[in-house]
């Protein structure tokens, strides 16, 4: 068999993942209904706001508005990759927030991942959840000083990151010069989540309307949203939006981007044999777009990274070549293996690499910029946030999130500066497919939103 010779049906623009279509009863609002608690966005974070609002208080009225589809954004896009780390890398984080908040920060995203697995088991989601670890790897002397520094950290913090020698890592013998290995981790189906916790909701009374982006919040005594076809007055709004569209347009200071996934045709015999440890255990190589790999419960390959684009909205890939090669250098025999599926989806990013988890200028709650770590730390803020509203406390603290804010810095994103972005993506692409290929790169910075501040303030890139 050759890539061009395949025997499996391609599917450009779609994730391996079978999303939801709109539901009947998930109709479009008419008229004007009134609610206790309207949440706008109906992914992982908004669905986990509405359920846990709905289990600790039952018959509390919650309405979810969505603008597509349940999980239309970035929920059922991902590639399933459940591990811990949010914000910048720990040495980073220690320098600008201090030992104290770095470690309260990676302590929260590892309960984020408990947290997940929790949910699963409690309302008995089937989404194909193997539980196990994460591997980050070196594929240079450059990427391997960046583990050294994170490694080091860790222990300077007493958190959980484990270093890997590198006669301990799979695939590519010598490839790689070492790595460390982050747990609690799992893999799963993330458009089954996302579509069972609606339905776990909804079981429990909440109403969902898709087809209904908010055109308008207005608030007096009450908060008014207004959608195409009716009006929903609530006495608490959670803005749950992240990666879309709708985050720049509510003001969150979150930057919508596209990053791009891939799988394969189900894997079999030594070739299956030779990476069935990426089940348990995905492979992620250090770098911002650098590859990364797992296996689903029917044997594909996927992998992900390569090209960045700035903005949010389209599906199709947007280099395949570059994740064909990607899967060509795991592993020899891969090369006659087709990929079945390629596809792009949203991530929702800040300048300093923070969620925005708090409440805003007009009391609003929000949750958004979880920087491609979406699904275990957008349930889990979401869940925090709902535990917020139902103890009434003013505004939410540490108890939410360790730096807990209503909107992040943001940039006034047109010419010349969109275009200076722009540029930089794609330079970041080039540069990666070069690495790829075993050709130099030029030193890059780690992250797009370091490149963005140091071109703003001056800092320098870490």
């Amino acid at each position: 068999m050759s890539h061009t010779a395949e025997h499996f049906a391609y599917h450009h623009g779609e994730p391996v993942w079978r999303t939801e279509q709109p539901a009947a009863h998930r109709a479009p609002p008419t008229g004007i209904r009134r609610c206790r608690t309207a949440v706008v966005g109906a992914g992982l974070t908004g669905l986990s706001v509405a359920l846990r609002l709905v289990e600790r208080d039952p018959g509390h009225d919650v309405v979810v508005l969505e603008a597509d589809r349940v999980g239309g954004g970035a929920s059922t896009r991902g590639t399933g990759l459940v591990g811990p780390r949010i914000g910048p890398p720990l040495p980073l984080a220690r320098k600008r927030f201090g030992d104290d908040t770095a470690r309260a920060l990676y302590l929260w995203s590892e309960r984020a991942v408990d947290h997940v697995l929790e949910v699963c088991a409690r309302h008995r989601i089937d989404c194909g959840l193997t539980r196990g670890g994460q591997l980050m790897v070196a594929r240079d002397r450059r990427s391997m000083t960046m583990i050294e520094r994170e490694l080091a950290a860790a222990a300077a913090l007493g958190v959980n990151i484990a270093a890997v020698p590198a006669h301990a890592l799979p695939h590519r013998p010598g490839r790689y010069l070492g790595g460390m290995r982050y747990g609690p981790a799992a893999t799963l189906d993330p458009a089954a989540l996302t579509r069972q916790l609606a339905a776990a909701a909804e079981r429990l009374g909440v109403t969902i309307h898709e087809n209904s982006a908010v055109r308008r919040i207005h608030r007096g005594s009450d908060t008014w949203l207004s959608t195409d076809g009716g009006e929903i007055v609530a006495d608490r709004v959670v803005l749950a939006v992240n990666g879309t569209s709708g985050g720049a347009a509510f003001g969150t200071g979150v930057i919508g981007l596209r990053v791009q996934a891939a799988a394969t045709a189900p894997l079999t015999g030594d070739i299956l044999a030779d990476l069935a440890r990426l089940a348990h255990e995905p492979l992620v190589e250090m770098g911002t777009v650098a590859p990364y790999y797992r296996l689903t419960p029917d044997n594909r390959l996927i992998v992900g990274g390569g090209r960045i684009r700035r903005g949010a909205d389209g599906h199709v890939p947007l280099d395949t070549g570059y994740l064909r090669t990607a899967v060509d250098l795991l592993h020899p025999g891969l090369r006659d293996i087709p990929l079945t599926h390629a596809w792009s989806g949203p991530i929702g990013l800040t300048l300093d690499s923070l969620p925005v988890i708090g409440v805003r200028h007009d009391g609003a709650l929000i949750a958004a910029g979880w920087r491609g770590h979406g699904i275990a730390a957008s349930t889990y803020g979401g869940t925090l946030l709902a535990d917020h509203l139902h103890e009434n406390t003013s505004r939410p603290g540490d108890h939410v999130f360790p730096i807990a804010r209503g909107r992040a810095r943001s940039l006034p994103l047109v010419a010349p500066l969109a275009q200076a972005v722009d540029a930089y993506l794609a330079l970041l692409g080039r540069a990666e497919s070069r690495m790829l290929a075993d050709r130099p790169a030029d030193e890059l910075p780690e992250t797009t939103a370091a490149v963005v501040t140091a071109m703003t303030t001056g800092d320098e890139t870490p």
